[in-house]
């Protein structure tokens, strides 16, 4: 029953599938898996805990791919599978049955596009990698792994039922599936694996990661997935790589630390303002992503921030009053007021020597709105009003200087934006 489950190869390029044979078939596929995930569902129910370990394996494996999101993916299938993966965590899935599907399901998948970086018996980083100067691009041959369309989730459901003081026994089947999503040259590709990373650092030890050399590849690869910019992915896989990278720094480095604090600017100097933004400006959506992506950096980098505001303010405050070749969206205003609001927070010590610059791209992009009155323009005005709170509350002279100015010069036009603030 299983292996009617399995998904069919094909998916693996749905998009480019132009034979309506194939397409048929993928189609009578798809709903046939619906039949049999209801009668598999029923064999489990009835079967309760009489399941061997590898029938409830081979049931995960199946049933794991149909549990996420893919062209290969029904509501109905999506509904029966997750019900599935329900009934089989009556009892909690066993350390057992995780490295049974890691052995037996999943590293057969991935055994013949082995990652020159890691060896595959020890899951360790290996002293240089295996296959010399062109170990990388001897991993893109072939791929496959690929033929087997989701299972990423299989990989993923795994390491979500990994307790912490288990990753040592099933380092060796985690790593390798892990490193070469994340490697991947498709943007789909590194996402699945920057999930299943986050969903490790959940509970991985940071010991295991520093003592095997993977938290050093792991990062490097997190930062590649940053820069990846011209993928309709770019808007998830950005922060989310960024969220994984602050997750593995706080795992593996101590705070306060010149270690951490090194690491943290290569995130935010090197991958997003030194390499992200200035190859944004014609990809509006991975601006907007890194900006996304700025207040949980400002949220642990904290003073060190300061390293950077003149770039940050610059950035941050244009898009609310561009000039004429600069482009903008309600969508990248909001973000950048976000953020904002986020700088304001972590660095409040330096922010008085800005807030002229602030507030003259915060008064612009409020006369802006009110001249040209819509729904989005109304969540601009909402930002704008928490960025002039938030500026009174760190950078109280704005009530006795600036914000009396703003009133003299149109109190019925600017008396709205600063009614928040206790002038």
């Amino acid at each position: 029953m299983t292996d009617a489950l399995r998904v069919p190869a094909e998916y693996r390029e749905f998009a480019k599938i132009e034979d309506p044979d194939i397409i048929e078939r993928l189609e009578k596929w798809k709903n046939n898996s619906i039949e049999t995930l209801q009668r598999l569902q029923t064999r489990v129910q009835q079967a309760q805990t009489s399941l061997s370990i590898k029938e409830t394996a081979d049931i995960v494996a199946a049933v794991t791919p149909l549990s996420g999101a893919g062209n290969w993916v029904s509501d109905a299938s999506h509904a029966y599978a997750h019900a599935i993966l329900q009934e089989l965590k009556v009892p909690e899935p066993t350390q057992s049955l995780v490295a049974h599907i890691l052995l037996h399901n999943v590293k057969p998948v991935f055994r013949a596009n082995a990652h020159p970086s890691i060896n595959p018996q020890t899951g360790r980083k290996l002293p240089r990698p295996a296959g010399g100067p062109q170990a990388t691009q001897d991993l893109y041959d072939s791929q496959t792994w690929k033929d087997h369309p989701g299972v990423d989730l299989t990989v993923l459901w795994c390491v979500q039922h990994i307790p912490t003081n288990a990753y040592d026994e099933v380092w060796h089947l985690v790593v390798p599936p892990l490193m070469t999503l994340l490697d991947d040259y498709e943007a789909q590709y590194k996402l699945a694996g920057v999930r299943i990373a986050a969903a490790m650092l959940d509970s991985v030890p940071g010991s295991l990661l520093k003592r095997t050399g993977v938290g050093s590849l792991l990062l490097e690869a997190l930062n590649r997935s940053i820069l990846v910019l011209d993928s309709p992915e770019t808007p998830i896989l950005l922060p989310a790589a960024v969220s994984a990278s602050l997750a593995l720094i706080e795992l593996t480095t101590t705070a306060g630390s010149e270690e951490r604090f090194a690491q943290l600017c290569g995130i935010l100097g090197d991958s997003i303002i030194g390499s992200v933004w200035p190859y944004s400006s014609n990809r509006i959506d991975a601006l907007i992503a890194s900006i996304d992506a700025l207040p949980s950096i400002f949220a642990v980098l904290s003073v060190g921030c300061a390293r950077y505001f003149k770039v940050l303010m610059a950035q941050l405050v244009y898009p609310l009053a561009p000039l004429e070749h600069q482009q903008t969206t309600v969508e990248l205003q909001i973000a950048s007021l976000r953020a904002l609001t986020a700088l304001f927070r972590a660095c409040p010590q330096r922010i008085a020597g800005w807030k002229g610059t602030i507030l003259n791209g915060v008064a612009r992009c409020w006369v802006d709105t009110v001249e040209s009155p819509s729904a989005e323009n109304d969540q601009v005005r909402t930002e704008l009003k928490t960025v002039c709170r938030d500026l009174a509350a760190v950078c109280p002279t704005v009530q006795q200087e600036e914000y009396p100015q703003l009133l003299a010069l149109d109190q019925t036009l600017f008396s709205e934006l600063i009614q928040d603030t206790k002038i």
